[in-house]
């Protein structure tokens, strides 16, 4: 959000520590961080959200306003950890989280303290949780690096490189949550940095919107698209996922797998509120191809 913090950031904290608080054999994904960027009726929400009958309540209230967004965030956040733990086992030695939000990968994952982590976001949002997170660990991770930019004004290569990034070497790159919010100009800018700065092999895994759900347009779009926009966050820009195979190749990647929240969650029968879930918001994963 220009000027300030980002809004849906703190909503995302807020669903991943709902998810956090749920029973350890339940939940998707452990973020212990993820409370501690809250604030008021947030911060609220998630100390409701610690006992059954309280998250129980949350959800309820979540889900009747923003309808697939809670569980959405819960398996994205869940694919991406697993996709990132599998490119650092295949030897991935730095991970770049391009609009990093209040993303605590490096934190929670229990990678190897010699990867480099960059992180990349607008400094207002930067700055506040690397004090939030300060004031609950003590001190910040050593192997991450935090880098200010604006991704609408400047591209990501110049700030990471001048902050340490290597190119040419294996590396994972995390785009969750930005995609949509950007213009076609700057999707294409960023994608072309991450293959001709990333070793062969390497990993993007990102996030986007069925360009349909655009195309579809006014009252046919979910409840909460209406408040990303209306916190100064609105959706710009989308993939058709039948096409996603040949947009991706023509950049120099190559598709993974790619699945929408709603197929992602079918498995999992203990998600509340995963009925919900839409099949316009996907998570992929490309690989950066030798012939680029």
């Amino acid at each position: 959000m220009p000027g300030g913090t980002s809004k849906t950031a703190e909503y995302v904290a807020l669903f991943r520590a709902i998810e956090s608080s749920r029973p350890e054999e339940e939940r998707l994904f452990s973020d212990p961080y993820a409370d501690c960027f809250l604030d008021g009726k947030l911060k609220l929400g998630a100390r409701l959200a610690r006992n059954r009958i309280g998250r129980r309540l949350v959800c309820s209230y979540v889900d009747r306003n923003w309808p697939g967004s809670r569980p959405s965030v819960s398996v994205r956040t869940r694919l991406i950890d697993d996709a990132v733990r599998s490119a650092i086992a295949d030897g991935a030695i730095q991970m770049a989280i391009l609009g990093a939000g209040y993303d605590t990968r490096a934190h929670r994952l229990g990678a190897d303290p010699a990867l480099k982590v960059f992180e990349l976001d607008q400094p207002p949002t930067q700055e506040r949780k690397k004090a939030r997170l300060l004031a609950q660990t003590g001190s910040l991770q050593e192997n991450v690096t935090y880098v200010p930019f604006d991704l609408l004004d400047e591209g990501v290569g110049k700030p990471l490189e001048m902050a340490g990034f290597k190119r040419g070497t294996p590396s994972v790159c995390v785009w969750e949550g930005v995609l949509s919010y950007l213009t076609p100009e700057a999707v294409d800018q960023t994608i072309e940095w991450v293959t001709s700065a990333c070793a062969s092999g390497s990993r993007l895994v990102f996030t986007y919107i069925d360009v349909a759900l655009l195309e579809r347009g006014g009252s046919s779009q979910p409840p909460w698209s209406a408040q990303v926009a209306r916190v100064g966050e609105p959706f710009r820009f989308g993939l058709d996922p039948d096409t996603l195979d040949d947009f991706l190749g023509t950049r120099g990647l190559r598709k993974c797998w790619d699945v929408s929240t709603a197929e992602a969650i079918r498995d999992e029968p203990l998600i509340t509120g995963r009925s919900d879930a839409p099949d316009f918001y996907r998570v992929a994963e490309a690989e950066v191809t030798a012939d680029r």
